[in-house]
């Protein structure tokens, strides 16, 4: 006989209790911890910015915050060396000392004007360019300061050129800040974004005063020594600078951009004709990877069959760059080009561009102008033309190797003029479509365009 024992285990409510206490304690200790988290970050970065700045922004922004730390510890050692270049701690400072320190400072304000009249149009078309080089005048002024101790008796020549270069620098950052935070915001937050950039700056200033008062602190009072601690930190700071300046994302378009954009795009068909491909144009986050910015490119070098590319060069330059640029025979196949450029047939005459093409036995070039009456769309327009007719050099070449070179240039340039008013209004839109803006246009100086009727 079987019997059945029901058992039952009551557990007291304060031990039932405990594990579920200590569970919930578990999830609010983390929950606190990204509380602690976020209210710390919330000065440093824009509201909700996961889903308000691009993914490149925290990049750059971590990067940037290394080269502004390292930057600032960098100038502490160098005001350092300037104080004891003018002989602080060996007495009172006489009245000229303060009078070139003075002096220094308004020669380098100086120079930051001169800098910014020059310089003015190109902080909006190559920013990554001038904020590379701010960087890198902003630690060449401060490696001038380090040198004050060595040569006291130039103490205002030298602090006079550091600070010039100081404000250059500072000058070229602050022009550039908008067009690069620009390209970070996926919503109307720029000025939360500028914001929070100048609170990362700030951060980064004290942080890098108090590593530089510490390193100076524990090193001997001497040139030598503080040039041990700064060299390290000048080209780690240039270091963060160019790491961040891979992720700024620049969607206008200027002379390699468009370059880099467009080359993949334009293809050979299994028929030997040339084709377009909007799949294959790049898109301004894919050129940002492998873009030249350290330094300035104004024209497309030759590759291989294709030809270089100049733009908007001065006509009294011509030939200069082909082999015996300066003999006659040059001299007039120069001027013959510069004739069939300018005199296009009646086909390309309503056109707001032009284009020439010079070749020599070793070196094959474009040349490309724009109207003064020329709009963004026919910039963008006679670029294209160009891109296409270099393809069109490249890949004929063979195929068109009895006929005289100028016969068949002027033929080349008819088929790519075809080829590119057919493409055009697609490759407009593609190039809209793929994130780039042009409605401004940086592939050539407004100042270097030309008025035919005044010829």
């Amino acid at each position: 006989m079987s019997h059945k024992v029901r058992v039952s285990l009551h557990v007291a409510p304060e031990l039932a209790g405990k594990g579920k206490a200590s569970s919930s304690e578990q999830v609010s200790v983390a929950d606190r911890m990204r509380q602690s988290y976020a209210s710390l970050m919330k000065p440093f970065l824009p509201a909700d910015y996961k889903n308000t700045v691009t993914p490149e922004y925290i990049h750059y922004t971590k990067w940037q915050f290394v080269h502004n730390t390292l930057g600032s510890a960098s100038g502490v050692l160098a005001t350092q060396a300037m104080l004891y270049a003018m002989g602080l701690g060996s007495g009172a400072l006489p009245l000229s000392v303060a009078i070139n320190w003075v002096l220094k400072d308004g020669f380098g304000q100086l120079g930051g004007v001169i800098y910014a009249t020059m310089v003015g149009p190109k902080f909006d078309s190559d920013p990554k360019h001038q904020r590379f080089w701010s960087a890198v005048w902003l630690q060449s002024a401060t490696w001038l300061e380090m040198l004050t101790p060595l040569f006291p008796h130039l103490f205002l020549l030298i602090g006079s050129v550091a600070n010039i270069g100081k404000n250059i620098s500072w000058l070229a950052m602050s022009a550039t800040k908008a067009s690069i935070n620009k390209t970070f915001c996926l919503k109307e937050n720029l000025g939360d974004l500028t914001a929070k950039s100048g609170s990362q700056a700030t951060a980064a200033g004290l942080l890098g005063t108090a590593v530089g008062v510490l390193i100076g602190a524990t090193m001997d009072v001497s040139v030598y020594t503080l040039i041990v601690g700064f060299v390290p930190l000048s080209f780690i700071s240039l270091w963060g600078n160019y790491k961040s300046l891979l992720y700024a994302i620049t969607p206008t378009l200027n002379v390699e951009r468009a370059r880099l954009m467009i080359k993949d795009a334009l293809r050979l068909a299994d028929s030997g004709d040339i084709c377009f491909e909007p799949a294959l144009l790049k898109t301004p986050r894919q050129v940002s990877a492998v873009e030249t910015f350290m330094r300035e490119v104004h024209s497309i070098q030759p590759s291989g069959q294709r030809p270089g590319i100049t733009i908007s060069p001065m006509l009294s330059r011509l030939g200069r760059g082909l082999p015996g640029g300066s003999h006659a025979k040059t001299q007039r196949g120069v001027a013959q080009m510069v004739n069939d450029a300018f005199n296009p047939p009646r086909t390309r005459q309503t056109e707001q561009y032009y284009i020439g093409h010079m070749a020599s036995s070793t070196t094959s070039r474009l040349y490309l102008w724009f109207d003064t009456h020329a709009t963004n769309s026919d910039i963008l327009k006679g670029f294209y033309h160009a891109m296409v007719y270099r393809e069109m050099l490249a890949s004929r070449h063979h195929a068109h190797a009895g006929m005289h070179g100028s016969v068949l240039s002027a033929e080349l340039c008819k088929q790519s003029f075809e080829f590119s008013q057919r493409t055009f209004a697609e490759f407009s839109k593609s190039v809209t479509q793929s994130g780039w803006d042009i409605g401004t246009m940086y592939l050539s100086k407004p100042s270097r365009h030309v008025s035919v009727r005044s010829q």
